[in-house]
């Protein structure tokens, strides 16, 4: 049984059957909500399981819970599919078995991609919550080319770029996606620039950028130390401003092992730090250093701050504050 929840969520739970039935509904929605496929239990009386599901833009955020099971996908299942898809599963809880392009045993936070065209085996021998992206064949080859470099690679959740791609699809759930207040474009966007950034970082066959792409990203990098401060400013800003598309700009900052949102938090985080140092700004509070640097929020400021110099925004005017002022034409000698 369908459940439509608020805001376009979409809802299957085995609690809204009678028990005898709650493992046959747990396939049907499978074929429904993912891929065709069919599972195996050893505990059919206790079983339970709930998926919800939301629009992001031409994907498909998932969550799914529940108890231990088998998932399998073979030939008649492939042929009942009606298009190709991928899939990028993270199970945040438990570790779990994939053969699928090769055998990985997964930890918690490890993410994986799939592909709808080649058969799987999937195993949880524990209780699970799954974060579960679909993407569209032409949506995913727009930020990898050859998807077949990442299907069925374990991306570790301690890597670098595995950390970045696995810790923002986390937050990418049914009930976030409605309530996002960015466009689902811009969401999307981050994805597909960490996939290419995981892509590169997984398999280390990257070509060099040539001459071009590098000035195309010291212009990226010059327009937001110009306009960083501005509290909405996207990366569709960005692109209007340099005369390319939002894609291409996420392309070339992929290739050089940069995402729009990091690169725009450092120039932020660098305004701040010379407002921080300044004898001229101390008239101003720590708070609104952080809101004229682009950080409406003065949690997130420390946090970014923090992050990036080793020290919190107070600490930071402290310790300027203690150095003695330099005036001109009086500097010590050395």
């Amino acid at each position: 049984m369908l459940e439509a929840q608020p805001a376009d969520i979409l809802r299957w739970s085995t609690d809204s059957v009678p028990a005898g039935q709650r493992f046959d509904y747990f396939q049907q929605t499978l074929e429904s909500a993912v891929i065709p496929m069919w599972a195996s239990t050893e505990d059919r009386a206790s079983f339970r399981n709930e998926v919800t599901m939301a629009s992001l833009g031409p994907l498909a955020a998932l969550r799914i819970t529940g108890s231990p099971h088998a998932s399998h996908r073979g030939s008649r299942e492939i042929e009942r599919s009606l298009e190709r898809s991928f899939h990028l599963i993270i199970n945040l809880t438990s570790p779990w078995m994939l053969e699928h392009a090769g055998r990985n045993r997964m930890l918690p936070g490890d993410a994986i991609l799939t592909d709808s065209f080649f058969g799987h085996m999937l195993r949880t021998d524990s209780d699970y919550d799954i974060v579960h992206l679909k993407f569209p064949d032409a949506w995913l080859r727009q930020w990898v080319p050859s998807p077949a470099a990442l299907v069925g690679r374990r991306i570790p959740v301690a890597s670098g770029w595995g950390r970045a791609l696995a810790t923002y699809a986390m937050q990418l759930t049914p009930q976030f996606t409605v309530v996002s207040p960015l466009p689902s474009q811009v969401l999307t966007d981050h994805l597909g620039a960490l996939l290419a950034l995981a892509v590169h970082e997984a398999t280390g066959t990257a070509r060099q950028p040539d001459t071009a792409e590098k000035s195309l990203c010291d212009r990226i990098r010059e327009v937001l130390r110009q306009r960083c401060t501005e509290f909405s400013l996207t990366a569709t800003d960005v692109a209007s401003v340099l005369g390319i598309s939002v894609r291409t700009l996420h392309r070339n900052l992929a290739g050089f092992g940069e995402s729009f949102g990091a690169m725009l938090m450092a120039a932020r985080a660098e305004v701040a730090l010379r407002m921080l140092e300044s004898p001229i700004h101390r008239r101003l509070t720590v708070a609104e250093i952080g809101r004229r640097s682009g950080f409406p929020d003065p949690s997130h400021f420390s946090r970014v701050m923090t992050a990036r110099f080793g020290r919190k925004p107070t600490q930071i005017r402290s310790a300027s504050k203690a150095a003695p002022v330099q005036l001109p034409g009086h500097e010590e000698e050395s």
